[in-house]
């Protein structure tokens, strides 16, 4: 027996879903969503506060959805209302939806809070703009290792749709914090970590770079790269080498390269 069934496209509950894919609402409410078995998983394994969850058993792709959706259900927490067809659509910000939508609050991230190592890794972005690079550059970084993600004064935040929906779900499983520029400054000399920039306007190879202390790797915009500010403030710089006509890397790709080659020689 269903507690609460949502026939209506107009009912309340799928109007705040549709809300949430705006960054002022999702700042408003300190809640976002999650759309996806996979997705979900990652936020409820990495104690994400989920407080609802959206289903559709007739979207559903796999027994693996319902072998989910009944363990929850066995737990009696979070709440699961089941939608028609036709409200869940609404709801669904994908195109195919996988029958699951998932409500969460934000965790509450500072720098304070980070748990360091001798010779950690952090990601610092500045300025990026497209959420579909921001989920890759999530993606490749929790595969590298990277302890934590910086944003810096990013036009996005890492709870926009697509970006969850870029990285698999792997933006819950690393501390993504939002700081701002000064302070960062003074918190990185403070931790002693090596701040290490990229830009097309040096010589020094990103592999013959030395990556053996705390390493913070200072990522600019799609358009703009670095600001000078971040230029002008960093230990080092690096490049990567282009042959061909191409002059630049998409920022994903570019990072995926220096990230893969930091946890390389980090791992000698």
């Amino acid at each position: 027996m269903e507690s609460m069934y949502i026939e209506s496209p107009q009912n309340n509950h799928v109007k705040n879903l549709v809300k949430l894919r705006d960054r002022k609402h999702r700042n408003r409410q300190d809640k976002f969503i999650i759309e996806g078995l996979r997705e979900i998983q990652h936020a409820i394994d990495s104690n994400y506060p989920v407080v609802t969850i959206y289903y559709c058993p007739e979207l559903f792709p796999s027994e693996s959805h319902s072998q989910f959706l009944d363990l929850l259900k066995a737990k009696g927490q979070p709440q699961c209302i089941r939608m028609h067809t036709s409200a869940f659509s609404k709801s669904s910000y994908r195109e195919g939806p996988d029958g699951l939508i998932a409500l969460s609050e934000a965790k509450e991230m500072s720098l304070s809070t980070l748990k360091l190592k001798e010779n950690s890794t952090l990601l610092i972005l500045e300025g990026i703009e497209k959420p579909g690079n921001l989920g890759a550059i999530i993606r490749s970084a929790e595969g590298a290792g990277v302890d934590a993600i910086l944003l810096n004064n990013c036009l996005l935040d890492a709870y926009n749709p697509n970006a969850i929906r870029a990285s698999q779900g792997l933006v819950f499983r690393l501390p993504i914090i939002n700081v701002e520029t000064d302070y960062l400054l003074k918190w990185l000399k403070e931790h002693q970590f090596v701040s290490i920039a990229t830009t097309p306007k040096t010589d020094n190879c990103y592999s013959k770079q030395s990556y053996s202390q705390r390493t913070a790797l200072l990522m600019g915009s799609e358009s703009h790269g670095l600001s000078e500010k971040w230029l002008n403030q960093a230990d080092y710089l690096i490049n990567i080498p282009m042959k061909g006509h191409a002059d630049s890397l998409n920022v994903s790709v570019a990072t995926a390269i220096c990230l893969y080659e930091i946890n390389r020689q980090k791992s000698l």
